[in-house]
């Protein structure tokens, strides 16, 4: 790779605050953030193109050509900047940060992208955070709902027709449980990477003392750990559609996605209020929850011996709706 390079990388998990993470990132003078917030780079050998959700090739459908030799001024959530060539314009727009960044939730996941990062980028800093396994999948399943992808209204069904699906991928199915089977995913990485260039960060932490972990965090990166951020927004709170039926036409057709595009951020956040609501956010039942928690039981034991951490806290918990 030539020319400026990211000294660190987000690499996941979903549902588990790194939409925040990212907003924090961005909020610090030493550190530049990618204005491609999920650039997907590195995990692209692992990308089913052909089998791509509706929705999800709606997210990734920009003209990155056009967005790159511009000035880059407004941020693009997700795309999918595939050559060397068009991952390295993304940063130069770099200063004197000290730190340089992005963040993408599929590095964690999709197997072959740890040995990517490191044949490309052996001396960057990698950054995860990991959520209970129940809670990320029950976030994840409550987004969906919110976002129209999905219309299911029973957890474990909604599950079973996931697993069923006769493709299976990253962004082709919703891999419910797949994603949070850590053990071997973080693995992939503390088998390349030093580890003192990983840092691992529990999403329990990130919520109970957000200013406390994201100055470990800073301090990790090498830029000042009290900058003065502001920690009070949440991002990706859990919602629940005023009109369920409906939105989930407009997102198989590709309204929605055309509306996202269209319409200026601010705009947008007025919009929210009207098309989603805080009320009737369902929770898990005990008997979900008991169901999951004997599923990832085992991945969890061994993750804790991987990473030195006491997991057991996870295990029968009262869920929150949760953000990203």
């Amino acid at each position: 790779m030539k020319g400026t390079q990211p000294t660190f990388l987000v690499v996941g998990a979903v549902k588990a605050g790194t939409t925040s993470l990212h907003e924090y990132l961005q909020q610090h003078p030493e550190v530049y953030m990618s204005p491609v917030k999920e650039t997907n780079h590195f995990s692209d050998a692992d990308m089913d193109f052909a089998h791509f959700n509706v929705d999800y090739r709606q997210d990734i459908d920009h003209n990155l050509d056009k967005y790159l030799a511009g000035t880059m001024d407004h941020k693009i959530h997700i795309a999918h900047v595939r050559t060397a060539a068009q991952y390295s314009l993304l940063y130069k727009n770099v200063q004197d940060e000290k730190a340089i960044g992005e963040v993408s939730n599929s590095y964690l996941y999709c197997p072959s992208t740890a040995a990517a990062i490191y044949q490309a980028l052996p001396a960057v800093q990698i950054v995860m955070v990991l959520r209970n396994p129940v809670d990320r999948l029950y976030s994840q399943y409550l987004m969906n709902l919110k976002l129209g992808k999905i219309t299911e209204k029973d957890l474990l069904t909604e599950i079973a027709h996931d697993a069923a699906k006769e493709h299976k991928g990253w962004g082709v199915s919703h891999l419910y449980v797949e994603v949070g089977m850590y053990h071997e995913q973080v693995k992939r990485y503390l088998d390349l990477f030093p580890r003192e260039q990983v840092h691992i960060m529990l999403f329990d932490d990130f919520k109970q003392d957000v200013a406390g972990a994201m100055s470990d965090l800073f301090g990790f990166l090498g830029v000042d750990p009290a900058p003065g951020i502001d920690y009070s927004k949440r991002y990706n709170e859990a919602g629940m559609p005023r009109f369920g039926k409906l939105n989930y036409w407009m997102t198989q057709i590709g309204l929605y996605g055309l509306f996202k595009k269209l319409f200026p951020d601010n705009l947008k956040q007025r919009l929210k209020s009207v098309i989603y609501t805080q009320k009737g956010i369902p929770k898990i039942t005990s008997e979900e929850r008991k169901q999951l928690e004997d599923l990832y039981r085992e991945d969890v034991e061994r993750l804790s011996a991987l990473i030195g951490r006491d997991l057991s806290h996870w295990f029968s918990q009262d869920i929150e709706g949760g953000d990203d």
